[in-house]
């Protein structure tokens, strides 16, 4: 059986992995199904595929379902003024402030990244 979704307003490949498979990680896989990034901004109405061999947490993905929810986080381009100033992966817009590379580790210059630990979370900075 082929499981699909429809893309709703700011929903992001992360949105569409917890809603049908209560796990954000599965977003590599569905974006992988459908020749997408994880960075891409999805089209509203647009259909997805899920992939049948994904695991599933059936408790979160009921949760949704049985409170008919749709997480909708993704933000765009136009929406960069609500994190104006701020800093941190929950601030970056995808596809503006962050961007996710087929093998962009090889890319990075550790060099060139000042690393930290603040109230027991990593975060990275380039210099």
């Amino acid at each position: 059986m082929i499981n699909t979704v429809t893309v709703s307003n700011n929903q992001s490949l992360f949105d569409i992995a917890i809603q049908t498979t209560g796990i954000a990680t599965n977003a590599l896989a569905i974006a992988q199904e459908n020749g997408l990034s994880t960075t891409d901004n999805l089209t509203v109405g647009s259909v997805l595929t899920i992939p049948d061999d994904v695991v599933v947490d059936t408790t979160i993905k009921n949760y949704y379902n049985q409170q008919n929810l749709s997480p909708a986080s993704g933000l765009t381009k136009s929406d960069e003024g609500i994190t104006q100033g701020l800093q941190g992966i929950g601030y970056w817009i995808i596809g503006s402030s962050f961007r996710v590379e087929k093998n962009a580790i090889n890319a990075i210059n550790l060099d060139d990244v000042d690393i930290s630990i603040s109230d027991g979370f990593p975060s990275a900075k380039a210099r």
